[in-house]
């Protein structure tokens, strides 16, 4: 997978984030590794809809250009934090769901996923974000998704340049 580098359609992210159930209190997380633009529909969204959003940027130069460039609102939450930490776990609180558009190295999908699980609270989705042509890269996140505790996934095309994958975590599933 590869960072969001190819334009993104932000009427397709629009779009997209029909599928979040409204609800008291949402925390959606986000982990990015650049671009601006699914994590500025993800600040407005949250924003207008009084949602937690925090935007976990696996590089820190990524993060570092986030916070000076002050293009998210003051209510979303930005941190340096990398893919390869411990645990994913902050505040004992759970996502509702977890948007990922970082680029998540073959080596490291499942131990990502496996941690991702850890931090998704029962029923909650798992987006991931690929470059449409990447029909080998969709096949084995379909299948590390099935091997660690997620279900009902499927995918869609977003625009011409993206397709997304979307998962649940099933309640009582996996560790």
């Amino acid at each position: 997978m590869k960072t969001i580098e190819k334009p993104i359609d932000i009427h397709e992210i629009e779009k997209l984030l029909e599928i979040i159930q409204p609800a008291p209190l949402l925390r959606i997380g986000h982990f990015s590794d650049g671009g601006t633009a699914l994590s500025g529909c993800l600040d407005l969204f949250c924003r207008e809809h009084k949602y937690e959003y925090l935007l976990n940027c696996t590089t820190e130069a990524y993060a570092q250009t986030i916070q000076t460039a002050g293009r998210l609102s003051d209510a979303s939450t930005v941190k340096y934090f990398p893919p390869g930490r411990a645990n994913y776990m902050q505040h004992g609180r759970f996502y509702d769901y977890l948007f990922v558009s970082a680029d998540i190295s073959a080596d490291a999908r499942a131990s990502f996923l496996q941690k991702a699980h850890r931090v998704i609270k029962n029923a909650g989705l798992i987006l991931i974000f690929l470059p449409k042509e990447e029909r080998e890269a969709l096949d084995i996140w379909k299948r590390l998704l099935e091997e660690h505790y997620f279900v009902a996934t499927s995918d869609i095309l977003l625009d011409e340049n993206w397709r997304v994958v979307i998962s649940k975590k099933m309640h009582g599933w996996g560790g």
